[in-house]
């Protein structure tokens, strides 16, 4: 073979495995080992990419070689502007990054804290402990015996138990910055976080029923939208629900180790991946010209993009399945526990106020006396969200605690079971 195709074959190698890493990525999650060839092939392929065309253009192989380096630390630099840009604005507009959500660590079925259960599909390891890290925050968890993010004195009669999703649980906040740990610490009244990441109602109702509950006066519900689908999933006999297998539940954990840490060329493989560019770059070159230009120009002048994304509104249709079947999940819950519930909806990035509106106004016609309502669009601010990540910083969550209080105190929810 010549140079000339020595070097062909070595550019088109290295499209060729990346194009197999984009496109064919499922065959990589069955197992560990895979895992490793995953991680392995993106940067191989991204420097025999490069290392065919710089040689082709009688670049050095110095030069050839630095050339991934450089381009992942633009991706990542890039990434960090895109954050720092929507830190203080009215409306994030992320562009892309939009889908680190399905590039995230996960707790649930991350390693260290993941455990499976027959019943609920996974609680958190119990006494385990770790850090939790994505672009925007970096936290420690500290799990109970229970298998919740708590302490173990706050599964002795606690007075307050907190059931939610990830947003209850803390995603994204350290240990004691979470607003169930923050009511407990500006009440002094002990407290209980049962939150657990992607629990719908129905798992949070049948989790509460294995909690001891003779001091319970309050139960705090947090519902967000992607509850749905497990509550009507769940109080429908004809449907099979959403339990886990063993089987599942562990190859879910094996493709998770993709995203539990760092591996070289991972911000440029996502930007390659998502916005499709191994294709693009041939059908639509103008278009992918135009969007990256963009994109460089917005970061040179530290200014958002200049999109325009509509806000997710839910219609009436909408909020009535969420309402119907958050209400036959809570249903459930009154079968054993008869004291006050506070209701309150957080969803990622913003919160809007039709589906705590419907759920107050079903709780009105229902006539249950000791059930309320907390509305939440209007106390947390667009910066008390992660711009990319979704969830509520810490500053939502201090915000939070101050409205519960006040709501506590107003209604004496504490007073009487």
């Amino acid at each position: 073979m010549t140079n000339n195709q020595i070097r062909l074959v070595t550019m088109f190698s290295g499209y060729l495995l990346l194009a197999i890493t984009v496109y064919r990525w499922q065959i990589f999650t069955h197992y560990i080992f895979t895992i490793y060839l995953f991680k392995s092939l993106i940067p191989a392929a991204f420097v025999l990419l490069f290392l065919g065309i710089g040689r082709s253009l009688k670049l050095p192989y110095l030069l050839c070689l630095a050339f991934p380096v450089v381009l992942e630390a633009v991706s990542y630099l890039y990434i960090r502007h895109v954050i720092s840009a929507n830190q203080h604005v009215a409306h994030h507009e992320v562009g892309v990054l939009n889908r680190w959500i399905d590039y995230r660590d996960v707790v649930q079925f991350n390693r260290q804290f993941s455990s499976y259960s027959p019943e609920l599909g996974y609680t958190l390891r119990p006494n385990s402990s770790g850090q939790h890290a994505s672009l925007e925050f970096d936290t420690e968890f500290r799990i109970n015996s229970f298998g919740v993010r708590d302490d173990e004195a706050s599964l002795d009669n606690p007075s307050i138990v907190f059931l939610g999703d990830s947003f209850t649980m803390g995603w994204g906040v350290g240990q004691e910055e979470n607003y169930a740990s923050m009511v407990e610490q500006k009440l002094g009244v002990r407290t209980l976080n049962a939150g657990i990441s992607s629990y719908g109602t129905f798992r949070e109702m049948l989790l509460f029923s294995k909690i001891k509950r003779d001091s319970c006066k309050l139960v705090v519900l947090q519902y967000c939208d992607n509850d749905r689908e497990e509550n009507e999933a769940r109080n429908e006999p004809n449907l099979q629900g959403q339990l886990l297998t063993p089987e599942t539940f562990h190859n879910t954990t094996i493709f998770n180790r993709i995203n539990e840490s760092y591996f070289p060329m991972r911000y440029t493989y996502f930007f390659v991946r998502e916005k499709d560019l191994l294709k693009r770059i041939w059908t639509c070159p103008v278009m992918v010209t135009r969007e990256i230009t963009t994109a460089i120009s917005s970061w040179v002048h530290g200014r958002q993009l200049s999109v325009n994304t509509p806000p997710d509104i839910k219609t009436p249709a909408k909020t009535k399945i969420h309402t119907e079947y958050f209400f036959k999940s809570l249903g459930r819950i009154r079968q054993f526990y008869k004291g006050n519930i506070v209701v309150m909806h957080l969803d990622g990035r913003y919160t809007r106020p039709e589906m705590i509106n419907a759920f107050e106004a079903e709780g009105k016609r229902l006539g249950d006396d000791r059930l309320f309502f907390l509305p939440t669009h209007n106390i947390l601010k667009t910066s008390d969200y992660y711009p990319v990540d979704g969830h509520i910083k810490a500053s939502g969550h201090a915000d939070i605690s101050e409205a519960l209080i006040k709501l506590i105190r107003e209604k004496q929810l504490l007073n009487h079971h």
